[in-house]
């Protein structure tokens, strides 16, 4: 039932309703338990739901959210210099996308009183919007005292082409990556080096100089991995003239294609699909399948997935089907049509007399099935042995698939 909270508040929000004052208090403790709920929350909690937050202070994070998410002007300075670090946050991307500039400033002055955990994330939050105007903010950032801070704040400027890093970044890379001869035919091939010495720049550029003693890495492998880690995925492509597949066979040809490879599955995001296309078919990648697919549109997700419940389950990717569908997100109409029928009659099969694992997995299933395969879905009775937990599967499967055909057939 835990996805049905984001798709009720995903068709509540569709049509401008909010949720029922009788289940606020409900709903409230639940965002307050899972994080990413709030985001889904706010927009269909009303006035209501607002001023009943104000009565707990577990329930701060939704006090600040206005309707459909905008926060009160007349609550801003009170919310920005009292509120919770969460609601904070929820005006300071809401402040990004009316006001750059102000925002920026107030992130500044505030910077000092946040965690490093907190900066992280508040930091984080100008990705969406991130522009040459963020980058006197981000380059003091790149001696902030956690580590963790400078990790992400080196990649961000880097992609910013015009930042004095960006360009040190850039001409450090240009010196370890030659055009040479090569081949009988002496043709032109780039050759790829690492670097022999520390620069004395790199302090000041989020590059660690000492590489952890229970890092995998040799010393220069670690120190190139540093410098490509920052450098944006198209950069690549577009120095070595290569597709994202060429050029990951390309770094196999090198001594560094451990190195290359864990600095570009860092870099590697939902904005580059055919880099994600591409790292799907790398064995030595460290990223699960399920992460990769995740950011991959769900058309092409669901090309690398079987077309049956056995074949996933045979192959343990149901898990991964899960993993990489989102809250609130469902599976195509198209796929979950091949799947509606042999799930129905799962919920019979014997061999989840013991494993619970597979009942939460077919459970759960049902729940990001595509709403219009539903009616396809015909839940079979469990065996006249069937155990407690068997009984109780199946009466949870009727239960989604009553709730979630209300949610559509409502409105």
């Amino acid at each position: 039932m835990r996805r049905a909270r984001y798709e009720a508040c995903l068709q509540l929000g569709a049509h401008n309703q909010y949720l029922p004052v009788a289940v606020l208090p409900l709903a409230l403790d639940a965002g307050a338990r899972v994080n990413p709920l709030r985001a889904f929350l706010r927009p269909v909690l009303g006035i209501r739901g607002r001023w009943l937050a104000a009565c707990n202070p577990d329930w701060n994070y939704a006090v600040e959210a206005g309707d459909h998410g905008q926060a009160a002007p007349a609550n801003l300075e009170q919310v920005w210099n009292e509120g919770t670090f969460d609601a904070r946050l929820h005006l300071f991307r809401q402040l990004r996308t009316h006001n750059a500039a102000a925002a920026n400033a107030r992130l500044q002055c505030a910077l000092k009183d946040f965690s490093a955990r907190e900066r992280v994330e508040v930091i984080a939050a100008l990705q969406p919007q991130l522009s040459d105007a963020d980058g006197p903010l981000l380059q003091t950032l790149l001696k902030d005292r956690s580590r963790e801070v400078r990790m992400l704040v080196g990649p961000m400027l880097a992609t910013l082409p015009f930042t004095v890093h960006a360009q040190y970044i850039n001409a450090q890379m240009r010196t370890l990556l030659q055009q040479q001869p090569a081949g009988l035919l002496r043709r032109m091939a780039w050759k790829l080096d690492a670097p022999a010495v520390a620069d004395v720049g790199w302090a000041d550029a989020a590059i660690d100089s000492k590489r952890p003693g229970s890092d995998m890495l040799g010393e220069r492998a670690w120190w190139l991995y540093q410098i490509a880690r920052q450098l944006p995925l198209g950069w690549w492509c577009q120095t070595l003239e290569k597709t994202p597949t060429q050029v990951l066979a390309w770094a196999r040809s090198t001594d560094w294609y451990n190195a290359l490879l864990r600095a570009w599955l860092e870099r590697v995001d939902a904005s580059e699909p055919e880099w994600v296309q591409a790292m799907i078919d790398v064995e030595q990648r460290q990223l699960r399948l399920g992460e990769l697919l995740a950011m991959l549109p769900p058309a092409q997700r669901e090309q690398h997935w079987p077309a049956s419940i056995a074949e996933l389950q045979q192959t343990s990717l149901l898990a991964e089907v899960l993993g990489s569908t989102s809250p609130g997100q469902t599976l195509s109409a198209a796929y979950s049509q091949r799947l509606a029928a042999d799930l129905g009659a799962r919920f019979g099969d014997e061999s989840l007399r013991y494993d619970y694992v597979q009942r939460d997995l077919v459970l759960e299933l049902l729940a990001v099935l595509h709403p219009s395969a539903l009616p396809h879905v015909q839940i079979a009775d469990a065996a006249p042995n069937a155990t407690e937990a068997m009984l109780d599967c199946v009466q949870q499967a009727h239960d989604v698939v009553t709730l979630r055909q209300a949610l559509h057939s409502t409105f």
